[in-house]
């Protein structure tokens, strides 16, 4: 009987050593589909809901808590309930503030690339300190015509020094940094409540080349429908292949659509909105924000269910949600296994 029970204890070892060989491994080839789809979610996490701990969510997206302490604690207790870590996101710009408790300086007032340098410093202590690691952030779009101060000023080579400056910053701190909103236009009429159509011009591409070549982590694609130097075919940029696949070739990093809730691509889905993952995905995005108030639980995971079902129809490969799973668990800090 010891040895019936001993050959049985050997056998869960073997099992564990193989799915998490540390905790710093992922064998992926053994996570289920909902979980792999789960992991390119980041969601609104402004109070605890464990649910999203259950399906192993991507991450969590924050700016509603009042006290720095407050911040800390629901942070260690989603990642402390997480099996895979969690990416903790919010939006650092200036422009508007997640944290009432600290005063910040907008991009259009930094004038120069040794002032956003440290002004990605000061961010990206901030951010460390409250448990965060990814940093909505920077904006590297110029044509602004409705958030003054959410983008640097100046002419290119100057725009490029803080660009630079800023995600330096930020990196020297452990803080993963965001260029947005690719590949331009999401400024020029706003986004969350208008369909927006904007011409790019080379540009426009050449400041998120620029941050690409400065080792920006993730690239934030926007929902405006684009023309000129790149095409999206009269689809929003954030689903559109045509934008986004030209991207992937020479980045290798994240890619993360825009808020999906937006007005500006939500009324191109009426009355179909909980298919959207299903065209993100396939557009190419490696993680998809679901971050509006009302995106609780059971939407969340009505769209997650909706997708794993097209994966198990052909409608989605299986590679193409295994291509950024990886991407996101190497992203994390994990050795992926196979």
């Amino acid at each position: 009987m010891k040895r019936i029970f001993f050959i049985v204890f050997l056998i869960i070892l073997f099992v564990i050593s193989v799915k998490m060989v540390s905790a710093e491994q992922i064998n992926i080839s053994l996570m289920s589909i909902e979980e792999k789809v789960a992991q390119m979610i980041i969601v609104r996490g402004d109070s605890y809901e464990p649910r999203f701990s259950d399906i192993d969510i991507g991450g969590i997206q924050l700016s509603k808590k009042k006290t720095k302490e407050s911040y800390k604690v629901l942070i260690e207790q989603y990642q402390k309930n997480s099996k895979i870590k969690l990416f903790i996101a919010t939006d650092m710009e200036g422009y508007w503030n997640p944290f009432s408790f600290y005063k910040s300086k907008n991009f259009a007032q930094v004038n120069n690339g040794k002032e956003a340098y440290e002004l990605g410093k000061e961010h990206g202590k901030i951010l460390k300190e409250l448990g965060f690691n990814l940093d909505f952030s920077p904006v590297v779009e110029t044509r602004n015509n409705v958030w003054p101060g959410r983008s640097f000023t100046g002419n290119n080579k100057e725009v490029k020094e803080k660009i630079k400056g800023y995600i330096t910053g930020l990196h020297e701190e452990g803080i993963m940094a965001t260029a947005k909103h690719y590949p331009g236009g999401s400024m020029i009429r706003d986004p969350h409540w208008f369909i927006v159509r904007a011409k790019i011009y080379p540009e426009d591409l050449e400041m998120f080349e620029y941050a690409i070549k400065n080792n920006v982590d993730a690239i934030m694609v926007g929902h405006a429908i684009v023309y000129g130097t790149i095409d999206s075919k009269g689809k929003q940029s954030s689903i559109s292949e045509e934008v986004i696949q030209p991207l992937r070739k020479k980045f290798a990093g994240l890619i993360i659509s825009d808020a999906i809730t937006m007005l500006g691509l939500r009324l191109s889905y009426l009355f179909k909105f909980d298919s959207i993952y299903i065209d993100l995905i396939n557009a190419g995005n490696d993680i998809i924000l679901d971050v509006w108030k009302y995106s609780d639980y059971e939407k969340v995971k009505k769209r997650i269910d909706k997708t794993v079902e097209a994966v198990k129809q052909g409608k989605i490969s299986e590679e193409r949600i295994d291509d950024s799973v990886k991407r996101i668990l190497e992203m994390k800090g994990y050795e992926i296994m196979e």
